[in-house]
C-alpha cells in the first residue's frame, strides 16, 4: 500500500514539475532589449525608415541580420515592392539598434541569399517576406539568436518579441494553428494569440520557441471575425454570439535558411 502511495505521489509532483516548467524557461527571462531591435534606413528614392524591428542570428561562425520586407514592400503589402536586384542600388544605409541606446548598433553590409528572397521563373516571381543582411559592424552588446531549425508542430506554444507602439518590449505568448490543420507548420507559421497584436514596431521581430532560440521572423497581424458557428463573417458585422480571433503570420526559420544550412550543420 505505501509503495502504491509514493508511486502516485511521485506522479503527482511530476505533473506539477511539467506544469511550472514554463516559468523556468529561458524564454522568460532574457535580454530581450539587447537582442530584438529597431530599424533605422534611408534609401535613395523611398525616403527613411525607422519603425519595425529586427534581429541577429548566429550562423554557424559567422552572424547575419533578419527582419521582415513589409518595410521595403511585398506582394500582399500596398504600395511599389523594391525589388531585390535594385535593392543595393537603392539602399543608402540601414542599421538596427537597442530602443533605448541607439549607440549601440549593427550595421548591415548587403543583402545575404539573395535568391532564397527573389527568384524570377518566365513571367512568375517568387518573392518572400524577409530580409537578411551580413553584418559589417556590430556593437559588442547586441546579442544573436540560435536557429531552431526543427519542424514547429501544430498547437505548439511559441513567443513573439516586439515592440508596442509606445516602443515597449513586449514577450507574447501564442500557439502554432495551421491554416487546414496540418500536422507542421511549412513555410508560413500561423500563431493564434488572446489579444490583437496590431503593433507596426512588431513587424520584422522574432518568433522564438520556449528555450529563446528563433523559429522565425514576425511578418503581419490581423483577425477574424467569426459567427456562434465559427464560420468568418465580414469584419463589420455584429451577429450575436460573433466573436474576434487574433492571428500572427511569420515566416519559418527553415525556409530563411533552407537546406543548405541543415546540411552544413547537420540538423
Amino acid at each position: 500500500m505505501k509503495s502504491v502511495i509514493l508511486i502516485v505521489f511521485i506522479i503527482i509532483l511530476f505533473s506539477f514539475r511539467n506544469s511550472a516548467q514554463n516559468i523556468e524557461d529561458p524564454v522568460s527571462y532574457m535580454n530581450w532589449k539587447n537582442i530584438v531591435l529597431n530599424n533605422e534606413a534611408s534609401f535613395e528614392n523611398s525616403g527613411e525608415l525607422n519603425w519595425g524591428s529586427g534581429f541577429l542570428i548566429q550562423l554557424n561562425n559567422s552572424i547575419i541580420a533578419c527582419t521582415a520586407r513589409d518595410f521595403t514592400g511585398t506582394t500582399y503589402t500596398h504600395g511599389e515592392m523594391l525589388m531585390i536586384k535594385d535593392f543595393e542600388k537603392e539602399l543608402k544605409y540601414w542599421k538596427m539598434y537597442i530602443s533605448d541606446k541607439p549607440d549601440q548598433f549593427v550595421m548591415m553590409d548587403s543583402l545575404f541569399m539573395k535568391s532564397r528572397i527573389e527568384k524570377s521563373y518566365g513571367i512568375f516571381l517568387y518573392s518572400m517576406p524577409f530580409l537578411t543582411f551580413t553584418v559589417k559592424e556590430k556593437n559588442e552588446s547586441v546579442t544573436p539568436l540560435i536557429p531552431n531549425m526543427q519542424k514547429i508542430r501544430n498547437r505548439d506554444t511559441l513567443f513573439l518579441v516586439g515592440y508596442d507602439d509606445n516602443h515597449n518590449l513586449k514577450l507574447i505568448q501564442g500557439i502554432v494553428e495551421t491554416a487546414l490543420n496540418e500536422k507542421y507548420a511549412d513555410t508560413e507559421i500561423r500563431i493564434k494569440t488572446n489579444i490583437f497584436m496590431y503593433y507596426q514596431n512588431f513587424v520584422g521581430g522574432a518568433i522564438v520557441d520556449k528555450n529563446g532560440n528563433v523559429v522565425g521572423v514576425i511578418n503581419r497581424a490581423y483577425r477574424l471575425n467569426k459567427n456562434k458557428k465559427g464560420k468568418i463573417i465580414r469584419d463589420d458585422k455584429n451577429d450575436e454570439g460573433s466573436y474576434f480571433e487574433y492571428f500572427v503570420n511569420g515566416t519559418s526559420i527553415k525556409a530563411i535558411l533552407g537546406k543548405d544550412y541543415e546540411k552544413k550543420t547537420g540538423i
